[in-house]
């Protein structure tokens, strides 16, 4: 498979939130239907219609439907329609003439949820309950570092098939729309999501970064850095501690699989240069990056050829995914590109395996956690497909 370098568009922002349970969510599609995937939409503006605009980051290809409402309820509607993911793996979703931005589409998507709160796929659960996890302090520099840690609501302790893991950095922004002025990942709500349409299992680690060293420790220390105030970053440590300490908690506590095919490291922007740091000093733990706006800016093409030349890449080479926006109107956004998109010519010319690479752009998607959020279901197909 080559190398996939693909571009997208987004439209305007349109705050979105996850729905409630509703067994005419459920309905099994008919033989005639069998390729495609229903896309639900729960709506509380008393939209007077909703349209979806499908397409292909890919080959471009798209198509446009109108959503059909096959439910009232007292706070929302709910609306449906088809589409098939072969096709399409984006769909914009118009609703009185207010666009939303581009959303992840695939048949780990259940549908989202159009509110005035934000944007997360279907959960299946009470839209307004948050979701529960447990917060672990550990030992970090001469402090106490919080790691939040969220298992599905029937997580089986006791279960023979273990659960994948999801080790992410920002973990004060995963979960709780609450505990953030940042905005929230809905990270739980995509994984629900995922559990619900497919197979897989997956519990999510969340490692706190909300202090003023965020910088310096989601920073690795290649080199110089183009930019100043980012070198002598102490990003091993904080890789070390991931690998040395959390992971081992992990594993000693929680029914999870230790093989790399099991576990996927992800963040955005710091998070995204140190999860690939950490992903590539770690191939033997983690089977695949997620990198999402991430920070390779820092660093130029000469340094990155430096530290990556000394890497063996191989079959058993993480997969890596590339995500990132390139709005005019966001300067942060423009500048991480221009690294982003360098990074697979950088990895092919090292010999990087180009079926483990993949990235993505959106071309007016802001340095944003509402974009982060739209398209991290994306990264879930490509970290455990079916």
């Amino acid at each position: 498979m080559k190398l996939k370098v693909i571009a997208g568009c987004c439209a305007a922002a349109l705050l979105l939130s996850a729905c409630a349970s509703n067994p005419q969510l459920d309905k099994p599609a008919s033989p005639s239907e069998a390729a495609a995937h229903t896309l639900y939409v729960r709506d509380d503006f008393s939209s007077e219609s909703i349209e979806a605009r499908f397409f292909s980051t890919e080959t471009g290809a798209q198509t446009t439907v109108p959503l059909k409402k096959i439910a009232e309820a007292k706070s929302y509607n709910t609306w449906s329609c088809d589409a098939d993911p072969a096709l399409y793996d984006r769909v914009v979703l118009t609703s009185d003439g207010e666009s939303s931005v581009e959303l992840a589409f695939n048949d780990y998507v259940s549908g989202w949820y159009l509110s005035s709160f934000k944007t997360v796929p279907f959960t299946y659960d009470d839209p307004w309950i948050e979701p529960k996890f447990e917060t672990k302090l550990f030992d970090y520099e001469d402090d106490q570092k919080p790691v939040y840690i969220w298992t599905p609501s029937d997580y089986d302790a006791n279960a023979a098939e273990p659960y994948s893991v999801i080790y992410m950095t920002d973990g004060q922004n995963l979960f709780s729309p609450s505990a953030t002025h940042a905005g929230c990942w809905g990270v739980a709500d995509s994984v629900t999501s995922m559990m619900k349409l497919s197979s897989n299992k997956a519990i999510v680690v969340g490692i706190d970064d909300g202090t003023s060293n965020r910088d310096s420790e989601l920073t690795p220390n290649l080199g110089s850095s183009v930019v100043d105030s980012y070198n002598g970053g102490t990003g091993k440590y904080f890789s070390d501690f991931v690998v040395n300490t959390v992971v081992p908690y992990i594993e000693e506590n929680y029914n999870v699989a230790p093989d790399p095919a099991h576990n996927a490291v992800c963040g955005s922007s710091s998070g995204g240069i140190e999860c690939f740091y950490i992903g590539m000093e770690h191939p033997e733990k983690f089977g695949t990056i997620g990198a999402l706006s991430p920070a390779f800016a820092l660093y130029d093409t000469a340094t990155w050829e430096s530290y990556l030349g000394e890497k063996s890449f191989g079959d058993d080479s993480p997969f890596v995914y590339l995500y990132c926006g390139n709005s005019e109107a966001d300067s942060l956004e423009q500048f991480l590109m221009e690294g982003a998109q360098a990074m697979p010519d950088t990895l092919k010319k090292l010999g990087y395996p180009e079926d483990k690479l993949v990235f993505k752009r959106c071309d007016t998607a802001l340095h944003d956690e509402s974009y982060w959020r739209a398209v991290f279901p994306d990264f879930l197909k490509y970290a455990f497909p079916k």
